[in-house]
């Protein structure tokens, strides 16, 4: 057999010696450490449930409603006491309040940042100026419109030379040309593009080729040049001569 991994020093002994348990456990069994520990616990449980339950102060009675001797002669202080019985404390609304513009005004921050992908680039700037504005003010989706316009304003130079340093990638779609790649040497008339002619026939390369007045081999280049950047190319001279303009 191998070396054993750890040997006599690696072995880390009881500091207080012997097993740990205190003196009135020593020499017990399992079982009776297990019933000494259970009783203790019985004993613990029995104290907590004998102390007197913690006094809770009741809530203030209300004051007493006024009577219809009161309203009649007096019902300005009448109508005050009915109020105060049923109104709510000022630290109580202000609770209240602060918690629903907390919510109103992420809500209105959260709308500005939907509506502009950018929000982020000046989201520093925003904070700052809404810093300044009233808490029921920044509730408002509109003040955050404004200040998103107005904080894009300051950090314009910024945002110039971040574009220009790392200008931003603009995908767009090629066109469609809208018709079947003819191969090289193929036959035109074997072609067929979308669409049918009034006969309701299919039409063909070759057919359209002939219709148009060019060679097959022009048809051939120009549906090349389409397939390569999609881009039509200029067909019709529509400017009109200084003739046609003066006359």
């Amino acid at each position: 057999m191998g070396s054993p991994v750890f040997g006599a020093v690696d072995r880390v002994g009881d500091p207080g010696g012997g097993d740990g348990l205190p003196a009135e456990l020593k020499g017990k069994t399992p079982a009776e450490i297990a019933a000494f520990y259970q009783q203790r616990e019985n004993t613990l449980r029995a104290e907590l449930d004998a102390r007197p339950p913690a006094s809770v102060t009741p809530p203030p009675a209300p004051p007493p409603q006024p009577t219809n001797t009161e309203f009649w002669n007096d019902p300005n202080a009448s109508v005050d006491r009915k109020i105060a019985a049923t109104a709510v404390s000022k630290a109580e609304f202000e609770r209240l309040t602060t918690a629903a513009q907390r919510a109103m005004i992420w809500a209105a921050k959260s709308m500005c940042k939907e509506n502009h992908k950018d929000f982020h680039r000046i989201e520093k700037e925003i904070d700052t100026i809404m810093s300044r504005v009233p808490e029921f003010g920044q509730t408002d989706p509109s003040m955050w419109e404004t200040v998103y316009i107005q904080a894009k304003g300051f950090a314009h130079d910024r945002l110039a030379a971040e574009d220009r340093a790392n200008p931003p990638v603009m995908s767009a779609e090629p066109g469609n040309p809208g018709s079947t790649a003819p191969p090289v040497a193929a036959d035109l008339y074997k072609v067929t593009i979308p669409g049918v002619s009034k006969d309701g026939t299919v039409k063909s390369a070759g057919r359209v080729a002939d219709m148009l007045g060019i060679t097959h081999d022009a048809y051939r280049k120009a549906d090349k040049e389409l397939q390569g950047d999609g881009l039509l190319p200029l067909t019709i001279d529509n400017r009109r001569g200084e003739s046609k303009r003066a006359s």
